[in-house]
């Protein structure tokens, strides 16, 4: 088995290298890099090639955005792989423990025909657990982050559970989830594909996994799928929920809920609900 990690970049030069520093450090030698840079203009290629010369660097023109730059990365992947392989997707943003490949690649041997996910841990406070297990009720769009502010240290080693999504902050997935469901989806999502696409592998028959052996380290930035501002202005109205970066940009919300509903109905009760959640919140933090 060979695990090939996908990594979209932009102009962040340093942050990627701190990535590939970790991802160079691992114990387990499985891994094969690939980082998809998205027209950085920043030196980000020009030190990946000098400092990196093993990493497989693909470019693009600036408008691939997170699912296009993920999908070339998956194309490469597809034509070179064996069917026992593994793609990783991972953000240049997380910092990455150096037994991380070997647990998550032993991981695999507990869950087969699964996606395997990360559970993200404060990089300024080692123990407290930022995401982990998400539950979603699929008809009136409520998230539980059920381990959320718990200690990492408190789960057992070998525990892991199921998840109603992965994202993909360091998920693993099986070569033969995209030969069998297909990519990322370019036309409806620029950013935040991660979430419909293993609903969409959870609906041809792969479990969806969180494994808490493996663990990756993040700054904290959001809470419970909704992005967080302790207040807003009118002014950030159009950025709440039109600009293509937010995670409750209209549009994002309207196919996720209709792309992972069992039929037309569930999926029009949950936008529903999921509109009025974000709406709710906006307008509770708005100051005027």
């Amino acid at each position: 088995m060979k695990i090939f990690a996908i990594i979209p970049v932009h102009n962040r030069k340093e942050i990627t290298r701190n990535n590939l520093n970790c991802l160079h450090n691992q114990t387990k030698n499985i891994l094969s890099v690939v980082v998809v840079d998205d027209g950085s203009q920043d030196g980000t290629s020009e030190m990946i090639l000098k400092e990196y010369p093993n990493v497989v660097l693909l470019n693009g023109d600036g408008n691939l955005w997170w699912t296009g730059a993920m999908n070339k990365g998956i194309e490469y992947v597809l034509n070179v792989c064996e069917p026992e392989d593994y793609i990783l997707a991972l953000n240049d943003d997380l910092t990455i423990p150096n037994d991380f490949v070997d647990n998550i690649s032993n991981a695999t041997k507990m869950h087969p025909n699964s996606l395997i996910g990360s559970v993200i841990v404060d990089a300024n406070d080692k123990e407290n657990i930022l995401s982990g297990c998400t539950k979603i009720n699929w008809w009136t769009a409520k998230r539980s982050n059920i381990d959320t502010g718990k200690k990492i240290t408190s789960f057992p080693k070998g525990y892991s559970a199921e998840t109603s999504v992965l994202t993909g902050r360091g998920v693993l997935i099986p070569v033969t989830a995209f030969r069998t469901v297909g990519l990322y989806n370019n036309l409806h999502y620029k950013q935040y594909s991660d979430t419909e696409l293993t609903k969409r592998a959870e609906k041809a028959g792969y479990k969806l996994t969180i494994s808490y052996d493996s663990i990756v380290y993040s700054q904290p930035i959001k809470t419970n799928n909704i992005m967080v501002n302790s207040a807003y202005k009118i002014n950030d109205f159009w950025k709440y929920f039109f600009d293509d970066h937010s995670n409750t940009n209209l549009k994002f919300r309207f196919w996720f809920a209709y792309d992972t509903a069992n039929n037309f109905f569930q999926g029009t009760i949950f936008l529903l609900c999921d509109l009025a959640r974000i709406t709710f919140h906006f307008f509770k933090h708005l100051k005027i």
